[in-house]
C-alpha cells in the first residue's frame, strides 16, 4: 500500500468514525439535532481537508536522484 492510499485510508477511517460518533449522540440524546451541528460546522470539513492536503504536500519525501555510478573507462 502506497503512502498517499494509507493516507487516504486513514481520513476516510476518520471522516466515517466522526459521523457515526455525531448520529450515535443523535440517536441517545433527543435534544442533539446532528443535521444542525453539520449544517453549522461543514466549512471546517473543508478546512481540515485543505490543511491536510498542504501537510501531506510539504513533507511528501522526495525522490532521490541516482548517483552516477557508471564505470569508468580510463
Amino acid at each position: 500500500m502506497s503512502v498517499r492510499t494509507h493516507s487516504g485510508a486513514l481520513t476516510a477511517g476518520l471522516i466515517l468514525l466522526i459521523l457515526g460518533v455525531i448520529f450515535l449522540i443523535e440517536n441517545i440524546y433527543a435534544p442533539f439535532s446532528a443535521w444542525r451541528l453539520i449544517a453549522r460546522y461543514w466549512p471546517l470539513l473543508l478546512i481540515f481537508i485543505g490543511v491536510k492536503r498542504i501537510y501531506t504536500y510539504l513533507t511528501w519525501p522526495q525522490i532521490p536522484s541516482e548517483p552516477d555510478n557508471a564505470p569508468s573507462k580510463e
